[in-house]
């Protein structure tokens, strides 16, 4: 196999590597399409699909009282989020990688926004905006980590000195503008777990510590802004934060008790698939927003322990992969997919837990939902299609110190 990098003429020097071809794309200088060099991360994939048939299974043992529509919904959703994961598996990352897409999908991402909130339909307690049942924000998520590991990449090799302007403004931008966008809709706790996951896209990029400090300074600001106008949104589209926030600080947190009690009831094999008690009287839509209660209560402290190592085990498989891909673009853009879905869960499982207060986030490929499950497998997909493109043995010019554990900082690409 070959692979090579342009000099300052624009002529393609080749250089011979083991188990690698690179070649140009459309003759641009710098530009590259990579091509498979391995198969893809089947424990990843097994891990990916146990999660979805977890999901459908207990979805259907919320809900089977109430019908199959719930199982016919939640199967249809699965079957799409399948496809979606042999779409991202397929794409071409060298092209979404690439200059003009990332404008495109930019374009895209902040129409979606803009028109959830000036067409989308009101659904929800929270009254949030979206297109009858499909939710932007959901996909959104992903498209911004792409954009971010598309950006970072292009800076990477360039040549322009990395600086407090193109390494935190320019995507910074982007990023207040994203969860601006997102908050409007409203998605507080999407708006907050986007924010974070951008900011940790941030690290691993490599941006120094001293252009983030003002970035950690600013969101601690903020925080506590929020936290003092939280009691005047009382009048606002946005009031239900402070209800929560005042119930939860008060101790009146019924359907968090009754999480509780679900998962207390369960005690260490649970009472047996379809056979929780809360989700008839107490606790009705233990399918989205407590399922992990759920499982708690049907297969016990076991079943709960076991879910969590999976999603354990997903973010370890999604951390090799993004320490083997030969790109930076596909090891930010595997870094933000894992982050991402381990905020997701963090979140979901804090809130059954009572540690904070609800904030309607679903559980990763688990929790019943389609614009969740569809964008969580795509996402799952794209990883995977970066596994099939890694380092084996020596690093590749211009990829060693790249390991996670480097002082961070934003080199500069290396001469060809």
């Amino acid at each position: 196999m070959r692979s090579g990098n342009y000099s300052n003429s624009g002529v393609l020097n080749v250089v011979h590597r083991p188990n690698r071809l690179w070649i140009p794309v459309s003759g641009r200088s710098g530009a590259f399409e990579y091509l498979p060099n391995s198969p893809i991360d089947y424990q990843l994939l097994v891990i990916v699909l146990a999660l979805g048939v977890i999901g459908l299974i207990t979805v259907y043992a919320a809900t089977y009282h109430l019908g199959l529509e719930y199982l016919r919904g939640q199967t249809l959703r699965l079957l799409m989020g399948c496809g979606a994961l042999w779409l991202g598996m397929k794409v071409n990352l060298g092209r979404i990688a690439g200059r003009n897409f990332q404008w495109l999908l930019l374009i895209i991402m902040l129409g979606l926004l803009m028109g959830a909130i000036v067409l989308g339909n009101l659904a929800g307690v929270v009254a949030r905006r979206e297109f009858h049942g499909f939710q932007p924000q959901e996909f959104v998520k992903y498209a911004l980590v792409i954009w971010l590991a598309g950006y970072f990449e292009r800076l990477r090799n360039s040549d322009s000195k990395p600086n407090f302007l193109n390494t935190v403004i320019k995507p910074g931008v982007i990023v207040v503008l994203t969860v601006g966008l997102t908050l409007i809709q409203p998605a507080v706790g999407t708006s907050v777990i986007i924010g974070v996951s951008s900011f940790l896209i941030f690290v691993l990029a490599g941006v120094k510590w001293r252009y983030l400090f003002p970035l950690v300074m600013l969101g601690v600001l903020l925080t506590g802004l929020c936290f003092a106008i939280i009691p005047k949104l009382k009048n606002t589209k946005f009031h239900y934060i402070p209800d929560r926030w005042e119930k939860f600080c008060a101790g009146d947190r019924y359907h968090q008790t009754q999480a509780l009690i679900a998962l207390g009831s369960g005690g260490p094999f649970g009472k047996g698939l379809g056979e929780s008690r809360q989700k008839y009287y107490f606790l009705p839509k233990l399918h989205k927003d407590f399922i992990f209660c759920l499982i708690g209560e049907e297969r016990g402290f076991l079943g709960a322990v076991i879910l969590i190592l999976l999603y354990i085990l997903l973010m370890y498989r999604v951390t090799k992969v993004a320490e083997r891909s030969v790109t930076e673009f596909g090891r930010l853009l595997s870094s933000g997919v894992g982050v991402v879905i381990t905020i997701y869960a963090m979140v979901h499982i804090a809130v059954s837990l009572s540690l904070i207060p609800t904030t309607g986030q679903p559980l990763p490929f688990i929790s019943y939902g389609g614009s969740a499950l569809v964008s969580n497998m795509f996402a799952a997909g794209l990883v995977l299609n970066v596994s099939r493109h890694r380092r084996s043995g020596v690093d590749e010019e211009g990829v060693a110190g790249r390991g996670w554990n480097r002082r961070p900082y934003l080199p500069r690409a290396r001469a060809g």
